[in-house]
Order: C-alpha cells, then structure tokens, then sequence
C-alpha cells in the first residue's frame, strides 16, 4: 500500500514538473512528465523481479565493462582518425557491446562466484543442502515428506531439472506429459509453501549433457547431499562419495513388519502362478501370496503370516488360510 503511495505521489509529482517546464505548452508537458513517470515506475516495477545480488553483479560488470571499453577505445584511438564523427562512432560501439557484454557476464557468473563466495549465491555455508532430481518431483512424496517436517535440510532444485520436467510437458507421449507436469505442481507447492525451505538454484554446466551428471556435479560444488529415487543415479553418487536419500529406500524401511504366525484379513485379487495360490496386497503394496487361496479371488479372508523373503524389486510375504 505504502509503495503504491509513493507512486501515485512520484507520478503526480512529476506530472506538475512538467507543466510548469513548459509554460508555453503546458498540456503537452503535463503529457511528458505523466508518461515519463510511468515509463520510470514501469522500469521499477521491473527490476523487483530480478534479485539484488544479480543485480548488483549486474551493475558492477556494467562498471568493469565500461572501464574496459575505455581503455580500448582510447588504445584504438592510438590510430589517429581526423573525422571527430567516426572516434565518436568508435567510442559509441565499444561502450554499448561491451555494457551489454558487462550485464550479462555479471548476471550469469553470479552462481561461479558463489561457489567462491557464498553470500553471492544466497547460501550459508553452514546449512544442509538437499538437490532434488526429476524423479523425486515427478514422484510428489517429497512434497508431504517436507511439509511434515522431517527433512531437516534446504531444498535446492535445479534449473536443469526443472527445464527437464518442461520438456517432458511437452511431450507427445501422454504418460510422459502427465508426469512431466505433476513434477512442475510439485515444484510449484514446495515453492508457494512458506513452511518449506525450498530454492531455485540457477547454475548450469553447459560441457556436461547427462542430467544425472549435473546433479552429481552440483552436489559435488555444493556440499550437498542428492534425494532422488533412481538407482543408477544412487550408485554414481555413492562412488564420488555423496550422501544419497532414495526415497524407495526409506518407504521400504517404514512398511510394517509382520511377523510370522500374526493373523490379518486380506482380499485375494488374483490367482498366483502356482496352483491353488491366491495374491493380495497389503495397503503399502506389498504382495502376499496365499497358498490354497485361489478359490477366494475378489473375496476377503483371514490369513496367518507364514514367511517373507527380500526380493530385488520389493518385499514378499507367505501366508496361509487361518
């Protein structure tokens, strides 16, 4: 409220400063100093999108870029040139191409200076990173593991995945656009969330193509640690010594352990691949076969826990009819 204050007030103020500049023409300057206010306000209103500390950098390549073409310009003028029009010319490209060059190379450094120093990239070397991958976002149980408090970290989620996940809601296959674009409603709830600590983090490695790669990299630079729920990505981590959380890892870990000889009920959906064998699942997923179950399929029957054996690609309980 207090902003928009100041803005009204800053166009009406320069509104009055136009018309009394111009006596002879007052409505014309009135004209003038309203749109330049607006014009003004408009560029304002546009920097408060852009960090301060990229824009500082911004500015301080602006300084070191014009300093720069300076000094070129005056090396170049070694050369004598009668024409005062083409050393102005001279000075006029050298000043713009390399204030453009000054922006953008202040911009862009603003993550390889913040390896070096950490303020510039807005975090305490002190603080425990967590770099997420795709698969996490696409997954979604990071948005409830971290609402519910037990991700005791600083959630960075990288630019690279995010421009993955735009490429997958893209896609032409349907399966992958959907989950392309429930990973971005994820990204978008950890965001908007104020309860979770969450950041975009803006660096890149251009020389490297594999994402997996730039995730470890990242981590790497950072001293972060890696959530993702993909093997491959796990062990890659694990060999350049990065601390992995996999989240099927920690499911796998917090399904109840039933223990033989305990009784519960369970609805056969299935005939098993032996004969007579009836399956179930429990809520967690986990299978469970049944042995004489297989005239009971759609059905719900008790059962006593027999064994459960640790496969591969999950947990398998034995049971009997009680």
């Amino acid at each position: 409220m207090g902003v928009n204050f100041i803005r009204g007030f800053f166009v009406i103020l320069s509104s009055l400063t136009g018309f009394y500049l111009f006596p002879a023409h007052r409505g014309i300057g009135v004209l003038i100093g309203f749109f330049g206010a607006l014009v003004i306000v408009g560029v304002e209103m546009l920097l408060e999108r852009i960090p301060l500390k990229k824009l500082l950098l911004g500015v301080g390549g602006l300084i070191v870029a014009l300093l720069t073409a300076i000094l070129l310009a005056n090396f170049f003028l070694l050369i004598p040139v009668e024409d005062p029009v083409k050393q102005n010319y001279i000075r006029f490209g050298l000043y713009f191409a390399f204030s453009y060059l000054g922006v953008m190379v202040g911009i862009k450094g603003v993550e390889e200076l913040g390896f070096i120093f950490p303020f510039l990239r807005g975090i305490k070397g002190e603080e425990r990173l967590l770099v997420v991958d795709t698969s996490v976002l696409i997954d979604g149980r990071v948005y409830e593991l971290a609402k519910s408090g037990f991700l005791d970290y600083k959630i960075i989620i990288p630019k690279f995945v995010i421009k993955e996940l735009h490429s997958l809601s893209d896609c032409s296959s349907d399966i992958k656009r959907q989950r392309g674009r429930r990973g971005l409603e994820v990204l978008n709830k950890l965001r908007q969330d104020e309860n979770i600590d969450a950041k975009i983090y803006d660096a890149d490695y251009p020389d490297i193509e594999a994402v997996d790669a730039k995730l470890v990299k990242l981590a790497s630079d950072l001293g972060a640690s890696i959530l993702t729920n993909d093997f491959n990505l796990t062990k890659v981590a694990e060999v350049q010594n990065i601390k992995v959380l996999n989240l099927n890892t920690l499911a796998t870990l917090m399904r109840p352990r039933l223990m033989s000889g305990e009784e519960i009920s369970l609805k056969i959906v299935k005939e098993g691949k032996e004969a007579g064998q009836g399956v179930g699942y429990l809520e967690d997923g986990t299978m469970v076969v049944v042995e004489h179950a297989s005239k009971y399929v759609g059905k719900v029957v008790d059962i006593v826990i027999d064994s459960a054996i640790q496969t591969s690609t999950g947990r398998i309980i034995f049971a009997k009819l009680k």
